[in-house]
């Protein structure tokens, strides 16, 4: 029982000390509320809606399943556009991401050459 009573008395004169110091009064309150606010309505670190484009050359089944496999909420459903639009839609902020899918992408891949996008 002495221990919890020396405890306390420990940590009701901590208390005492921090009344009297303003410094770090006002860290503690902008710690628990100013940053704490902040934080929470800052823009998130994730996509959210990204606008996407693709150019499709290849026109393949594996082209159709990279193209829908944009998902929301991270991602508006892509717009298809051509490789000459891509450049002038990222430079007016029309999009995030841009993706150019080369002709016989398809047949690259399944030849077991790796093809850029």
């Amino acid at each position: 029982m002495r221990g919890l009573r020396n405890i306390y008395n420990l940590g009701m004169k901590e208390l005492r000390s921090l009344l009297g110091d303003k410094a770090m009064l006002t860290l503690i309150v902008f710690a628990f509320t100013v940053s704490v606010y902040s934080s929470a309505t800052v823009m998130p670190g994730s996509l959210h809606l990204a606008p996407i484009a693709i150019a499709d050359m290849d026109k393949s089944q594996l082209s159709s399943r990279i193209i829908n496999g944009f998902y929301r909420p991270w991602f508006l459903p892509p717009e298809l556009i051509t490789a000459d639009e891509m450049d002038a839609g990222l430079d007016a902020g029309r999009y995030t991401f841009a993706i150019n899918i080369p002709p016989d992408f398809q047949r690259d891949v399944l030849a077991g050459r790796h093809p850029e996008l």
